[in-house]
């Protein structure tokens, strides 16, 4: 198992957490302090069609979003996708298996 770190700078449509095929078994996704809210999915996430959010203002654990654990392959981290505001920072943490 490894740690995976990503710092993920929003652009202007969805943004993808990393082009690299990679698997992970858990995944956080946690906002920096001041952002507004940010949303996940896939490739065609939108304002009104995502897989969940998180919450605006936010960098701490109780508000940072968990997906996994995982017990099959993994979930792909290139098929992630984040939405919010241009230029904001998103830092997403996962556990290869």
């Amino acid at each position: 198992m490894a740690l995976l770190s990503y710092t993920v700078t929003l652009g202007a449509a969805a943004t993808q957490v990393t082009s690299t095929e990679t698997y992970a078994s858990f995944v956080r996704i946690e906002n920096e302090a001041g952002n507004a809210l940010v949303k996940f999915g896939d490739s065609s996430v939108s304002a009104a069609d995502y897989a969940g959010s998180v919450p605006a203002d936010t960098a701490t654990a109780s508000n940072a979003v968990t997906l996994g654990p995982v017990t099959f392959t993994g979930i792909p981290l290139n098929s992630l996708y984040l939405l919010g505001t241009a230029g904001q920072r998103v830092h997403v943490a996962a556990v290869a298996p």
